[in-house]
């Protein structure tokens, strides 16, 4: 009777685990690719314990791509669940002074999480554009300024922000680890106003350690960044209970130039300082997990680790990737930046627990703006018409099931703002020029060595089409069309007439 008790504790014990929100950690490197992960290649010379504990404990994709090669727009596609591209911001990245990118009316994966009962927090990273004031009142129009760093003024708050993104908390940075201004941003201000002239660091010999010139904070040290951020991680978590969900966001400044891992970790890979600086994310994800499993926060915690775009050439650069013997593209072509599958393909794992089947894997291509539509599932809200247009639930994934996850195409964008589609095993590559278009066939040839675009008329006129019909309507997901910001026609829409 007793064994009968306790059997049937445990299993009301599980169904409220089950019932109840999960909390979510979603853990963002800065350029890093396939290859960089220990257990998704076997020939990498470095490693990463913690992560390989994750693939053995949860799910791994071993088709999962961001909406962009870089930064900024991988990560509004992230946060909106929508393409890129339906920005304002068709190409490139914002500079640590550009404007905001996400409009004040566009709904974001905090939003939906916060109205649902969520505390929801980000430490790290930004990289989507910050409204800054300058001293004559007056706002910042562009998405690249130059030359106005003296004239902002950092003692006023600035918006569009996280803070206006539906994050209840926000610690980090604006942008990339080498773009100014160097000091570390709370909520909608700097921590502290930066004063100091820090001139550029790097060169065409020496990419790696590259910091554009720019103000900072006296004593600011990039080598303790990282570090900085999986402390406030930690003790974040430490604060959090198990009666109330949790959305963390965070979005790490590592591989990303410049490559500076702590004295600790120097040494410990066996490709170089960059091999090092992954080997100190793994450290980072480690600590994480630590800070759940401490909590009793882990069983029903939804963990991703991801990356925001493939290993850049200035982190790790084609010499060394000889010099080392180790590919951070795995067997796929290209890098950050790149329409090619380096580019844009990811790393992407899942530890949860209560709901994912140990060491279980997932060849279906999914996207990074899948986190959006994913969950809104998840608090059983339904998504509205004006948002997440490009986000599919992946929870049948999840569950281990291929059927369900509704997305029927992959859009790609590359730093130029060109675009490629993959719909199953096809994969058009769009250039400006034609006799640079490219058609691969993704199951028999991953490598892209074989360009198939003049053996196939058929089919790249088929995927025009398609492409053509998933940009106009404004959405690749069910739902009435919507409407791009910005022109509806745009350079890069190569293919395409001109309106």
């Amino acid at each position: 009777m007793k064994r009968i008790i306790l059997l049937l504790t445990v299993a009301m014990a599980s169904v409220a685990v089950h019932a109840g929100k999960p909390n979510i950690v979603f853990i963002l490197a800065d350029d890093m690719g396939v290859g960089d992960v220990s257990g998704l290649n076997p020939d990498a010379k470095l490693s990463t314990p913690n992560l390989d504990s994750l693939i053995q404990k949860g799910m791994h994709f071993t088709d999962a791509h961001t909406s962009s090669a870089v930064c900024t727009p991988t990560r509004y596609g992230l946060m909106t669940g929508r393409y890129n591209w339906r920005s304002e911001l068709k190409f490139k990245v914002v500079n640590g002074y550009g404007r905001a990118v996400i409009a004040p009316d566009r709904d974001t994966v905090a939003d939906l999480l916060k109205r649902n009962g969520y505390k929801t927090a980000m430490i790290g990273k930004w990289h989507l554009g910050l409204n800054w004031k300058l001293k004559d009142g007056s706002g910042i129009s562009d998405w690249r300024p130059e030359g106005i760093e003296d004239q902002v003024d950092f003692t006023q708050p600035f918006s569009g922000g996280p803070i206006d993104c539906g994050f209840d908390w926000y610690y980090g940075i604006n942008a990339s680890l080498d773009f100014p201004p160097y000091t570390f941003l709370e909520n909608d201000h700097v921590t502290k106003v930066p004063t100091e002239l820090r001139p550029k660091q790097g060169s065409k010999e020496n990419k790696q350690i590259m910091m554009r010139s720019g103000l900072q904070v006296e004593g600011f040290r990039p080598e303790l960044v990282l570090k900085h951020f999986t402390e406030k991680a930690v003790a974040f978590i430490a604060e959090q209970k198990a009666d109330n969900p949790f959305f963390l966001y965070l979005p790490l400044n590592a591989p990303h130039t410049p490559v500076l891992p702590r004295d600790e970790f120097k040494g410990s890979s066996e490709c170089g300082i960059y091999g090092d600086f992954i080997q100190e994310i793994d450290w980072a994800v480690g600590q994480v997990l630590q800070a759940l499993e401490k909590q009793g926060l882990l069983e029903n915690t939804l963990l991703v680790f991801t990356a925001d775009n493939g290993a850049s050439n200035a982190s790790f650069s084609p010499n060394q990737e000889k010099e080392f013997n180790h590919k951070p593209s795995y067997i796929y072509k290209g890098r950050k930046g790149s329409l090619d599958e380096g580019g844009h393909r990811v790393p992407y794992i899942v530890h949860w627990p209560a709901a994912v089947k140990p060491d279980s894997r997932c060849d279906m291509a999914c996207c990074l703006n899948d986190l959006y539509a994913t969950c809104a599932e998840l608090v059983g809200e339904t998504v509205a018409e004006n948002a997440g247009e490009d986000s599919f639930s992946m929870m049948p994934l999840l569950k281990g099931q291929s059927r369900g996850y509704e997305r029927n195409g992959l859009v790609h964008h590359d730093l130029a703002g060109r675009f490629a589609l993959r719909d199953g095993r096809w994969k058009l590559q769009f250039h400006r020029f034609e006799r640079k278009y490219g058609l691969y066939d993704m199951e028999n040839d991953p490598e892209q060595e074989n360009n198939l675009y003049a053996a196939h008329p058929e089919i790249v006129k088929q995927l025009e089409t398609k492409l053509t019909q998933l940009v106009m309507k404004g959405r690749s997901s069910l739902g009435t069309p919507q409407k791009n910001d910005g022109p509806e026609w745009w350079e890069q829409l190569t293919w395409m007439d001109q309106k």
